[in-house]
């Protein structure tokens, strides 16, 4: 069971750090997001899918960059079609339409700055794990 983020210190709560490991879960059915953070400034999210499984026609008005963490997955924008692996990172401009699609079980980063204020409807139902009060 994934835990929760820790505060990097027991009265610190201006750095919190996120073991992704534990927090990368899969669900067999479609692709699993968690929200780890929405701060206003950017919101960050972890994407875990399986091999096959996609998140298509997305668009958001935030610019997204992509990390790709763990696994294969392929990156569609417009007419191009880009391949991500473990190590790369990729820019994804504001209201672009935009498909990803796990070529194996894959764990991706996004960071969508800024935080969008209507959810892409991948993870509109998430609650962000870590807010900010003034966000």
């Amino acid at each position: 069971m994934p835990t929760s983020p820790q505060p990097a210190a027991a009265d610190e709560t201006h750095a919190i750090i996120f073991d992704l490991k534990m927090l990368s879960v899969f669900d067999e059915s479609a692709p699993k997001a968690t929200i780890l953070a929405e701060t206003g400034a950017a919101q960050v999210v972890l994407l875990a899918m399986r091999n096959g499984q996609s998140a298509r026609d997305l668009e958001t008005p935030s610019q997204i960059i992509a990390q790709c963490l763990r696994g294969r997955a392929t990156l569609r924008s417009g007419a191009a079609t880009q391949a991500l692996r473990a190590g790369l990172v990729a820019l994804v401009e504001a209201n672009t339409c935009h498909s990803l699609i796990a070529t194996t079980d894959c764990v991706l980063l996004l960071t969508l700055t800024p935080s969008p204020e209507q959810a892409p409807r991948l993870f509109a139902d998430a609650v962000p794990l870590v807010t900010r009060a003034d966000a």
